[in-house]
């Protein structure tokens, strides 16, 4: 018997790692730091685009939205191929804010659009989660400070410290 458990778990360890790291992969997300309420607002998620873009509606309308902070492998970027780790990066995405999902967000200093008309947001779970620090944290984005929008830009380098540390998602497949 002994033997037989000891032959299934390499296809255990194949099988977890084909399927992308998963958002709560090793207990815990990362919380705090919410909005404060003088800049927060809240925003339904209608679909993800890729590792680091979404649609979102907000005071009833529909906005293209690219998370602060962060740079995730591109999947959909016209006339390119899919970078390596891109479409494991928006899948943790879609696991994370599937359609429907509710969350709190925040623009921050220095400007509400970046150069595509996308806006710029933090987003927060109901839970407190830190979108952005969850994708670093799991290996699917690397912190990417784009000035002047640096306000969580140390929290983030220190959560991709340890993903590169721990070969998290990208950092151990690309």
């Amino acid at each position: 018997m002994r033997r037989g458990l000891i032959a299934l778990a390499p296809l255990v360890v194949v099988c977890c790692a084909c399927a992308g790291p998963s958002p709560v992969s090793d207990g815990g997300r990362p919380t705090g730091d919410p909005p404060s309420p003088a800049r927060a607002f809240d925003a339904r998620v209608e679909r993800v685009v890729d590792g680091d873009t979404l649609i979102a509606t907000t005071g009833g309308r529909a906005v293209r939205v690219r998370l602060i902070g962060i740079d995730a492998p591109e999947s959909v970027q016209p006339d390119a191929p899919v970078e390596c780790y891109g479409r494991a990066a928006s899948d943790v995405l879609e696991r994370l804010l599937p359609a429907a999902t509710a969350v709190r967000a925040a623009y921050e200093a220095g400007g509400r659009r970046d150069r595509f008309g996308r806006d710029l947001w933090d987003v927060w779970l109901p839970d407190g989660t830190f979108v952005q620090a969850e994708l670093v944290r799991v290996g699917a984005a690397e912190a990417r400070a784009y000035p002047p929008h640096t306000e969580h830009a140390d929290r983030l380098d220190r959560a991709e410290r340890r993903a590169r540390d721990a070969d998290a998602g990208l950092w151990g497949a690309c």
